[in-house]
């Protein structure tokens, strides 16, 4: 007749959690090895607390965290459970892979489920039944599921996957909350993801409502206490620019005290989560810089004035990086950033998200023009800067009028606005394409000296589709194309489409063929490359950096700028649609988008160094290569002949007398 202890969740999962053995650390379960772990599962038992939020990196607290509040709920304090995911396929792989294991591995869970088979009512892959509750787990799709029983405990895990609308009915977190109304007392609401993109994230938007607790250690040399912050990582870079991940470290903001990656391990034994809301009291409003002393996994704010605490827990957010990670050391997690550097916008918005547990700013929010309009280069139109090896050139087509841009490309991922020029005329007369016609003779000066030619000309087919069909089709024989933007997200290009085909429906196989390119996937990309910010003098460029001329217009740039991505919720489907801002025009921005097209389709992401040294070599740009010597102490008799180090040093001390043909 004795009740079962009131344990709190650590308490719980220390004494009767045993972790799978599929787990790195299988057997018992100790919270001391991630002690970032301890406040937010201490929350869930926090007098006051009724809605957790869990703004984490990936592979660190938050699926462990959920799992443990579900056992100790199942165990101690029985309950309906209801546990949501993006899709009713996650939420069956939740079943199989982490819940059944918690359950077989965990004996005070054994034996409450029991020996119950999934032909049994009680116990089926998403619905399982227990002595006081059950637990049900559902996708976030599904309006009839989400709001079926009434329920205590809410698990929502993976919310920015989340739709907007669950078949039209609303947020899938409110139709869910709503359940919990008969349980207003003592409910439960956790919610858990990593963020994605800023003004957009399901995740970011929830810790911002709640008192937003952040992680502090102390440090070793002033033993003041501040969060681990990614703008107090440290490294430095060789003498081209590359980070050099093995010089990373962390500096303590107050003392500038470098920590080394033992010292952070040792800090990590000590965790305290503090709120850090702003807040006003005392007709003041202020940044959190009292606590009371810790009590539940938490030090709550107070005034600096009356000491009271200001800040309600009511909601209780956590925000946890990859610098709380006992195993990753900050050396990788500088790796990864280098990388992600290396490759562009996409894969520094992964990191961010990923291993910082922060939003990313998405390149589609259109940056201010006035920005991209003050990072100018020196280069003037017309010409070509040294780093820009081969041309694409895109064509916009209106009524009263034709828009070209020449666009250069080059290394690292970088490209040059060349010149936009606009050939007035009306389209359905054949001047205005002649116009067009002797633009395509024409060349443009390297900064070597070198005369270039556009490599391939795309023009758009999609407004007056008559008319560009019967252009390109007078100029067989030259790299002149139809191009159809399309909306799609999965790549720059797309293929190749015919057009022209036998009276039968057989498509012609040497007939009119049409370039697809995923503008879409283009404008998101060049928007997240004009939000970089130019280095300072002598440092290289970041990856994808667009170069403007010096002589280019307020206009051009506002173009090249004029368009947003903008969320909206039709019929209950989430859509995302390019818009143009303030009625701005965006010719200049479409011709960048084909010319970008044009360059995916020849393989511009993809080419290496060789191909670079070949365009080089037909251009006539001696590029300068480090000189390869041997050490003076050791012989030249112990390289042996016709090796490989042999045959490199053969290359070193001989000029190449002639470019590689290549098949174009």
């Amino acid at each position: 007749m004795t009740p079962t202890r009131d344990f709190n969740v650590v308490e719980w999962a220390e004494e009767f959690r045993r972790l799978s053995k599929e787990s790195s650390n299988g057997g018992r379960f100790v919270t001391s090895r991630v002690e970032v772990a301890r406040g937010p599962m201490l929350a869930a038992t926090e007098p006051g607390v009724a809605t957790i939020t869990l703004m984490a990196c990936t592979q660190l607290l938050k699926t462990t965290v959920i799992e443990n509040i579900l056992g100790r709920f199942i165990h101690i304090d029985p309950c309906p459970i209801l546990v949501v995911q993006p899709k009713d396929d996650a939420a069956e792989t939740f079943s199989k892979d982490r819940l059944a294991p918690m359950i077989r591995d965990s004996k005070a869970l054994r034996d409450i489920f029991g020996d119950l088979k999934s032909r049994d009512a009680g116990a089926t892959l998403t619905h399982k039944q227990f002595p006081g509750g059950h637990i049900t787990l559902v996708g976030s799709n599904s309006p009839t599921n989400l709001a079926m029983r009434p329920i205590r405990l809410l698990c929502c895990d993976e919310i920015d996957k989340y739709p907007l609308s669950a078949g039209g009915e609303g947020s899938p977190i409110d139709l869910a909350e709503e359940r919990q109304a008969e349980f207003k007392a003592n409910s439960l609401s956790v919610r858990a993801c990593s963020p994605t993109i800023a003004g957009r994230s399901a995740i970011e938007a929830s810790y911002e409502e709640s008192d937003q607790r952040k992680a502090f250690v102390e440090c070793q040399g002033c033993h003041g206490w501040h969060p681990l912050e990614w703008e107090q990582v440290r490294f430095d870079k060789d003498e081209a620019g590359k980070i050099r991940p093995e010089t990373a470290r962390y500096e303590c903001v107050a003392c500038e005290h470098p920590m080394t990656e033992p010292q952070r391990l040792v800090a990590l034994r000590k965790v305290e989560w503090r709120q850090t809301r702003p807040f006003t009291c005392c007709g003041e409003n202020q940044t959190p810089e009292r606590w009371a002393p810790e009590a539940h996994g938490v030090a709550l704010a107070l005034c600096i004035h009356c000491g009271a605490e200001a800040v309600p827990n009511d909601h209780a957010g956590f925000q946890a990086s990859k610098l709380y990670a006992p195993k990753q050391t900050i050396r990788e997690t500088v790796a990864k950033f280098a990388r992600a550097l290396r490759r562009g916008p996409e894969a520094l918005r992964t990191f961010f998200n990923t291993q910082l547990a922060r939003t990313w700013k998405e390149g589609a929010d259109a940056p201010e023009w006035q920005d991209v309009y003050a990072r100018k280069d020196r280069y003037r139109s017309g010409t070509v800067p040294a780093s820009g090896l081969i041309l694409f050139g895109g064509v916009d087509v209106q009524k009263d009028r034709l828009e070209a841009s020449v666009w250069a490309f080059g290394r690292n991922r970088e490209r040059w606005l060349v010149e936009h020029r606009v050939l007035p005329g009306d389209t359905v007369r054949a001047q205005v394409w002649k116009d067009l016609e002797a633009m395509f003779d024409e060349t443009w000066e390297h900064e070597s000296g070198a005369d270039m030619r556009v490599r391939d000309w795309g023009v758009d087919s999609s407004g007056f589709t008559a008319e560009v069909y019967a252009f390109v089709r007078t100029q067989a024989g030259r790299a002149v194309h139809a191009v159809d933007g399309q909306d799609s997200y999965a790549a720059a290009f797309l293929g190749v489409g015919a057009k022209d085909a036998t009276p039968a429906g057989k498509k012609l196989r040497r007939g009119l063929k049409t370039i697809r390119i995923g503008a879409s996937f283009a404008k998101q990309e060049l928007m997240g490359c004009l939000a970089l910010h130019r280095p300072p003098e002598g440092k290289p460029f970041p990856a994808g950096f667009v170069h403007l001329p010096d002589d280019v217009t307020e206009d051009q740039v506002k173009q090249l700028t004029a368009e947003e991505l903008v969320t909206a919720v039709k019929r209950g489907r989430t859509r995302r649609e390019w818009v143009p801002i303030g009625g701005r025009r965006n010719e200049v921005l479409d011709c960048a988008n084909y010319a970008r097209g044009l360059a995916a389709m020849r393989g511009w992401d993809r080419w290496r160094e060789v191909h670079w040294r070949d365009i080089e070599g037909a251009l006539g740009i001696e590029r300068t290569r480090p000189a390869i010597a041997l050490d003076e102490g050791v012989p030249e008799a112990t390289v042996a002949a016709g090796s490989l180090a042999a045959r490199n040093l053969q290359r070193a001390g001989s000029r190449r007398s002639k470019v590689r043909s290549r098949t174009r």
